[in-house]
């Protein structure tokens, strides 16, 4: 099976740029949204992203309603793509990131990644998550919506999570994507706050 979903899913598969850390005190996520304070909620309220970010922030990601919230802030970023630049450069850096790794641990050169990825992710127990995961994804595509944040990615993030004896290369790839994300948003809060300081 070729196709180019690895391409246009990998940098999503664990994504949490936009979520807050803290969980309300059951542990239980809300499906109604809920008003967010905190470094994202400034970011995305300064680049006129307010409302679909606050809309978004407390989905439950085994509902639609989330994967819709979510491509409602996806829109918003690529209309303000200028204010935005530089946080949607950074998902692309971690999207490119997690390749390399794949390529790596897989030996593959780019244009075998995604069939040798399907064949290793495939022969582990977490076939049906990972099949249902591409389906979900080549839908969403073809209908021009998000793919992430949605039941069918969450289902197999938790799949691999338990079979990590099978998988824990992917896992060391989600790792590395989110640890170069963290640096690359911290690199990029210190020039910020440098040139607001040089400003003020």
């Amino acid at each position: 099976m070729k196709s180019d979903y690895l391409s246009y899913g990998i940098g999503i598969m664990s994504s949490t740029d936009l979520k807050p850390e803290s969980k309300p005190e059951n542990n239980q996520v809300s499906s109604k949204p809920k008003p967010v304070r905190g470094r994202y909620h400034v970011f995305m309220k300064e680049g006129g992203c307010e409302e679909s970010y606050t809309a978004f922030v407390g989905r439950d990601v085994q509902k639609d309603t989330c994967r819709e919230a979510y491509s409602m802030v996806e829109k918003c970023m690529k209309a303000r793509s200028d204010y935005f630049e530089r946080f949607l450069a950074l998902q692309n850096a971690r999207a490119e990131v997690m390749q390399r790794e794949i390529d790596a641990f897989l030996h593959a050169k780019p244009k075998d990644r995604d069939e040798m990825f399907t064949k290793f992710m495939t022969r582990g127990a977490c076939k049906e998550a990972f099949m249902a995961w591409i389906d979900f994804c080549k839908e969403s595509r073809k209908n021009n919506k998000s793919c992430r944040h949605n039941p069918a990615m969450d289902t197999m993030l938790k799949c691999v999570k338990a079979h990590s004896d099978y998988y824990h290369p992917l896992l060391t790839v989600f790792k590395a994507g989110e640890e170069h994300h963290k640096k690359e948003i911290d690199a990029l809060n210190m020039r910020e706050q440098t040139e607001a300081d040089a400003k003020g």
